[in-house]
């Protein structure tokens, strides 16, 4: 696996889940911007990175997205092999910062 230099939890937004929603999360890196839909009875997530590029990100846990990018990586950590609509806030999501 690629290795990263920092590893930085994102924080859940203190609403719940609904089928379409977004968040910012403030890092050492900048703003990140999360949007999450629910289609075909799995999560979607596309992230807005600082720099203002959109970039999809894969939800299926424990697996890394973005490891061909030189900048950011993102995962989902979970005891799961899948999340449930009503699962997604019982997972750690984190941003990466590749070496």
């Amino acid at each position: 696996m690629k290795e990263y230099t920092k590893k930085e939890l994102v924080p859940w937004p203190s609403t719940d889940p609904v089928e379409n929603f977004n968040f910012i999360c403030t890092s050492e890196s900048g703003l990140f911007e999360f949007h999450f839909k629910w289609f075909n009875n799995r999560w979607n997530l596309w992230v807005t990175l600082p720099d203002g590029t959109v970039r999809q990100a894969g939800t299926e846990p424990n697996v890394p997205s973005w490891t061909g990018s030189q900048d950011y990586g993102l995962v989902i950590e979970a005891e799961t092999e899948s999340i449930a609509f009503d699962g997604l806030y019982h997972t750690e999501m984190f941003i990466l910062t590749w070496q």
